[in-house]
Parts: C-alpha cells; structure tokens; sequence
C-alpha cells in the first residue's frame, strides 16, 4: 500500500500550550499533576520536558561497540560446569559469571575439597578461548588472598593464552554487610594486590580486580541515589587506600581502571537509564579530585534479584528485558540477564537460553549498539539524570562526612537511610502502590512452574547479619500464597471466599473482578462469579459455594438498596464474616448494624488484610 506523505505537509506544529490544553480537557477537574510520579528519591519526574540541545553524550562503551553478553554459571562438578560454559559461548554469550557458592568450594578455607579438587577452575575452562571471552567471578569471598589463590589455579592456562580479562569481584564492603567478612582490611592488603597486579601484566590479563556491587544494596532497599553514592564511595575508597600507600604513584591509575561497579538494573526503565548516567558523570567528577587522567568506568549491569518473583515466574522475562534493555540504553559495559526460573532452582537450558537471546534480540536485531549514549538530549531522562546525580552527590558527601563508608556502615548511619527507605517501600507493596504482576495483582492460583536443573547450591540469599534480611518486594505476597498450598497439603482445598455479586452486571463487574484479583493475590480463592438481583438467591449460593466467608460486590447505588438485606441473610446463611468491596459512605452505619463486618478497598495495608481473613478462616500458619 502507498501512502501520499505530502498530506502531512500542512501538519501544524503542536506546541507546549497545545498539549496542555488537550491534557486538561481530558482530566477534567483534576489538575496536570495528576499525571507527575516521585521516586524514592523524592525527585519527581518530567512530564513533558523541552529537549536538551546542550547535551553531548556521556562517554562510555562508545557508538557501535556491542556490550559483553554475560550469562551466569554455578560452580559445581566441573565436567557439568564446563559443559554449560562452553554451551552458553557457543550459543552467543561472550563472557560467563561463575558464581562460586558460599559453602563447599575450594574458595572455602574450612572445605574438605580445598585439597582434594586443587585443579577444579582448570577443569571447568577446559576447552574455552580465554583470550575470546571474559570471564566475571561472584562470590562472597573479601580477601585479596583468594583472588591470589584463583589466579594461581588458572596459572598455567593463562600461560598458554594471552589477552585474557578476569573480573575478579573483590568487594570488602557488600562482603561485610552480608556477616562474610570480618575485616574491611582484607581488601587493602597492598602486597597482595601487587602481586596481581605484577601477575597479571606478567601473563596479559586484563579485567578487574575489585568490585563496588550494587545488589546487596539493592537488595536491602536502597533507593537510586543511594546505590550511586555507595558505589562512588565504594571505589573512592580503593583509591584513597592506595593513595596513602607508598605506591600510588605507580598504581593509582592502575587501579582506578581496575574496578568493575557492578550496578543493579530493574524494571523501572527511565530510571535504570538515568542511574548509569548519572554515575559515569559522578565518578569522572572523583577521577578529576584524585588527578587520575580521564578512563571511562567499567560498568557492569546485572538484572535485579529485587524484582523477581517465584510465582508467575515468567513475567521475570518481561522484568528482565526491560531491564536489559535500559541497561543498553544506559551504556553499560557488560550485561547480565538473570534467568527468570532462578529462584525456584538451578536455570535449566530453556532457562538459560531464553535470558541469553533477550541481550542477543537487543544487540541484533534491535541494534541498541549502535549509538553511543542515545538519551543524550533526551529530556525526560536528561533531567532525572541531573537530579539523581545531585541526590546521589549529596548521599556521598554525607558518606564521607561520616567518615567514610567503612565509618558510615559501622556507625550505623548508611543503614538507618537505607533501612527508612525500604520500610516506605514495603507499606506501598503492602498497600499495592507498587504492583507486583503475578504476585499481588492479576495472580494465577494456578499457575503452570517451570522446570529446573536441580536445586540451588545455596539459600536463595546469603543471611544479612548486620542490618535486617533483604527482601524480594514479592516475598510477602508469596507467603500467603504458600500458607494457601499448606491449607491444600494439610486440607485438600484453598481458603475460600464468596463474591455475592448484587445487582445486574453493570453493576458489580468494576467491583468483583478488583475482590477475585485481590483475594486471588492472598491465596484466597475467590468463588461465585454470578450476579443476584435479589438477597433471596444468596443463601442457597453461598451453601454451594462451601465458603465461610463473604464480600458483597456492587457499585454504591446498588449497595444503597441491597446490601443491607444481603448481609443479613448472609448472616443468617452461617457466614462468619461479610466483607463489603468499597469504601464506606454514608450508610456505613446501616450496613454494620446490618451485619457488614468489614469495608475493604484501595489504600489499606492488603498483606495485613490478607493474613486476618487466613487467621479468621483457620488457615494453617507456616512454620517460621
């Protein structure tokens, strides 16, 4: 089909004034604002922002340079470890993440297997051009020591390869706050590090030694600005721990090169974007107070374990390539997609594929490569770039005022912040201002799981000694989900709730699909989806339905004329508590003398909500 385009000719331009005009016709009564969001941060977003002719791009990865697809594998036997490596490579991924386990590896000082399996990492690169691909390491591990001792394994086939790029992921202070690390001067054991460093130049290996990790931040709630600021203060203090040393004039800007930050990517898009910017400009500002020459930073982009979900775990691919994607947008260096099946057990190949092809669709088939820094100018994300920078700036400085990160973490300050902002994140996913798909709105009672590998080698998260347990934002709505498949274990059947339905469909359609989504979410099984003209019709129903419990749906007219004989039938049928879906109006106190027990309605704390009516039906508690 072809299209005259000169019909667009007389188009006119459509200004600032026009768009606010038809904005406002729209809203009616309600005022622009009504359309601005705050983040965490308090920085609200643009609207609609002129865009940004001042603005060059952020220098980074650079136009048409492909980022590193990262895919993650676990140590264990090394023969099935390297048979995955060398799956993932020859399926498009260029670099691996060996995710080392917490317990029962080498890199353990009190493992049986420290001496039996001296040639493990051996093993499990046999095979693989380490001069292609490079390869990241996760662990738990603080000490310089281990790095040596990882570097001494791979010794002699390094010295058959050259132009190898190890990620070594030392990171002292994620260690520490996770109960790993006793001592934050296991990092700056100057002579250990000059050993690596003389051994790497020895052998050609390029990379990273240290890490500024973002997901134990992430995980315990820490807001944008505050995940900025601990990773700028993070590799400052590398910097000034070497810049104090005798050698700093030889390995200062060695080191500042020598530091990947690996950052957290969510499902938050122009705020993942803005974030990796806002922290490429932060840290040219600290190589510039240091008087290191200008290098970009290594920026290393992983999938936040935050966000994901264990039940409808295949929205995690829909959160994952949003993700991936604002990471690209963002420039980072490298990216790792984290399969969406992980939580349940090891990713098996369809797992694994799936999280490797969304990076290899971006970079391909979407081209995100090819422009280097393509928000530049963009004004929506130019000024939450400018705000999350002088937010995060200002978190820095109270770090450093503080004395420091080690001083600020010690001290307890860092974590109260962090700690008052998670608390103000979990009451909005209680209250669902935060919605969770699959979790705590549009749920799947029964939901189809995916397969696994095997199970995890460790606990889903490491224990987080010092400052309370990170959780997942679906934690608490999956454990009143678990508690509804315990009712099932123990009582072949859900808890259950009736939806009596008032009036014709019109009417109670609004209202009952929000109740069924709701209860759904709490592992309540919502039944009765037909609607009842007359209170008559409800007993016999509600006996049907083998519920004890029930929620009137309608809209306010219809409860104006019906609710109140509803519920006392109701009452009379043998429920034990009658909910009403909507706020309560004027006939609030007629609908309580009539047997109401409960209004329930957007706004109020749902987790809490959920657990009285589990209570209330005798739901089986989960052991703690």
């Amino acid at each position: 089909m072809d299209i005259d385009l000169r019909q667009f000719g007389e188009t006119p331009a459509v200004t600032r004034e026009d768009w606010e005009v038809a904005v406002s016709r729209a809203l009616g009564t309600l005022s622009l604002d009504k359309l601005s969001a705050v983040t965490r941060d308090g920085i609200t977003v643009p609207i609609l922002a002129a865009p940004r002719t001042d603005r060059d791009p952020l220098p980074g990865r650079g136009a048409g340079v492909p980022w590193s697809i990262v895919q993650r594998v676990v140590l264990s036997d090394p023969a099935r470890t390297n048979g995955e490596v060398l799956a993932e490579l020859q399926s498009g991924a260029t670099a691996i993440d060996l995710k080392i386990p917490t317990r029962g590896s080498f890199i353990d000082p009190d493992s049986t297997i420290a001496e039996e399996d001296e040639n493990k990492l051996v093993r499990v690169f046999e095979g693989v051009y380490l001069d292609m691909i490079s390869v990241h390491f996760t662990s738990s591990f603080a000490d310089l020591s281990v790095a040596v001792r990882i570097l001494q394994r791979l010794g002699r086939l390094l010295a058959t390869t050259g132009n190898t790029r190890l990620h070594l992921g030392i990171d002292p202070f994620a260690a520490s706050e996770a109960g790993y690390a006793e001592s934050l001067s296991q990092a700056y054991d100057l002579h250990a590090l000059n050993d690596i460093c003389s051994f790497r130049t020895q052998h050609s290996v390029g990379g990273t030694i240290l890490l500024a990790g973002g997901q134990t931040w992430h995980a315990l709630g820490a807001t944008e600005s505050q995940q900025i600021a601990i990773a700028i203060a993070t590799g400052v203090s590398y910097l000034r721990q070497l810049a104090d040393s005798p050698l700093s004039k030889e390995l200062l800007a060695v080191l500042a090169g020598s530091i990947e930050f690996r950052l957290v990517a969510d499902q938050n898009q122009f705020l993942t974007i803005a974030k990796l910017r806002a922290f490429r400009r932060l840290w040219a500002l600290v190589l510039d107070e240091f008087g290191i020459p200008q290098q970009p930073a290594f920026v290393h982009a992983e999938t936040a374990w935050k966000m994901t979900t264990r039940r409808d775990p295949w929205v995690n691919i829909i959160r994952s390539t949003i993700a991936a994607f604002a990471a690209a947008v963002g420039g980072a260096d490298a990216i790792t997609t984290v399969p969406h099946s992980e939580l349940l057990g090891l990713p098996d190949a369809n797992a694994r594929r799936l999280a490797r092809n969304v990076q290899a669709i971006l970079m391909e088939e979407s081209n995100l490569h090819r422009v280097g820094d393509p928000a530049a100018g963009a004004a929506g994300i130019e000024t939450l770039t400018d705000a999350l920078a002088e937010k995060a700036w200002g978190e820095f400085q109270t770090i450093e005022r503080e004395g420091g990160l080690a001083r600020a973490l010690s001290e307890g300050g860092l974590r109260a912040r962090i700690a008052a902002a998670e608390a103000v994140t979990r009451e909005r996913v209680a209250k669902r201002r935060i919605p969770i798909t699959g979790s705590s709105t549009y749920p799947l009672l029964d939901e189809e799981v995916p397969a696994v590998a095997g199970p995890l080698p460790d606990p889903e998260v490491p224990p987080f000694e010092p400052l309370s347990t990170p959780t997942r934002d679906a934690q608490p709505w999956e454990s009143l989900r678990d508690r509804s498949d315990l009712a099932i274990a123990v009582r072949g059947s859900r808890p259950k709730i009736f939806l009596a339905n008032l009036g014709p469909v019109s009417a109670f359609t609004l209202r009952s699909n929000w109740a069924k989504n709701l209860f759904d979410a709490g592992g309540i099984e919502a039944v009765g989806r037909d609607g009842h003209s007359s209170p008559e019709t409800l007993p016999a129903a509600f006996a049907a339905s083998g519920a004890r419990m029930v929620c009137l749906c309608s809209d306010d007219a219809t409860y104006g004329k019906m609710a109140g004989e509803a519920a006392s039938a109701l009452k009379r049928a043998g429920a034990t508590q009658v909910l009403v879906a909507g706020r309560p109006g004027t006939t609030e106190p007629e609908l309580r003398s009539a047997g109401v027990d409960r209004f329930v309605h957007e706004g109020q704390d749902m987790l809490q909500l959920l657990a009285e009516i589990h209570d209330q039906l005798g739901t089986p508690a989960l052991k703690a």
